[in-house]
């Protein structure tokens, strides 16, 4: 099993996954959705599942030991998560940076103002799913990244009721590779 960072407290392990298992819950949340829809066949893809596949191949995903946990007081721990390592948010939110703690982009125009984030504060799934590796002592999201920054910005006055789980795994390189931003053109 794998040891959780000592900076996020809420986590409690619930049981070992396959990488199936992760990626047929990313399907299931999205690849129905317009927005992702309409994202992947800008890229170039020909389907949700080869685009996905794609963005995930970096990490060499089937290759890796997941663990399912309950985040059990995510309005505390997803703020000190981090984002994901795309060549979109570095180049729009991190300021270069490979990732940054979300407490720190939350505020930024691109995210407090993105529609996703927006809807996910007003209609948050009851139940779902995150996906992230614990590299260098941080967790790190990979998948999820727009219902963490709503959870990462939530707003203290707000009732939040949902259940959220994370999909986990060590990432053990020297260096977490960029992902996302691919394209078929």
């Amino acid at each position: 099993m794998l040891k959780i960072p000592t900076q996020y407290t809420s986590l409690n392990y619930v049981k070992p996954l396959s990488w199936e298992d992760v990626f047929d819950t990313w399907r299931k949340g999205e690849a129905r959705q317009k927005f992702w829809k309409k994202h992947w066949k800008s890229r170039g893809f020909s389907s949700w599942d080869e685009w996905r596949k794609e963005y995930a191949r970096p990490l060499k995903t089937e290759s890796l030991e997941w663990f399912l946990f309950e985040i059990k007081n995510p309005l505390k721990d997803l703020p000190l998560f981090y984002g994901v390592p795309s060549k979109t948010w570095i180049k729009k939110a991190y300021k270069g940076e490979k990732t940054k703690i979300l407490s720190d982009i939350v505020n930024l125009t691109m995210v407090s103002k993105h529609p996703k984030v927006i809807d996910m504060q007003k209609d948050f799934p009851k139940e779902t799913m995150l996906t992230g590796l614990v590299y260098d002592n941080k967790i790190i999201i990979i998948e999820g990244m727009h219902r963490a920054c709503a959870l990462a910005s939530w707003k203290a006055s707000n009732n939040f009721t949902g259940v959220v789980k994370i999909a986990l795994a060590v990432w053990l390189e020297k260096e977490i590779p960029l992902i996302g931003g691919n394209s078929k053109s």
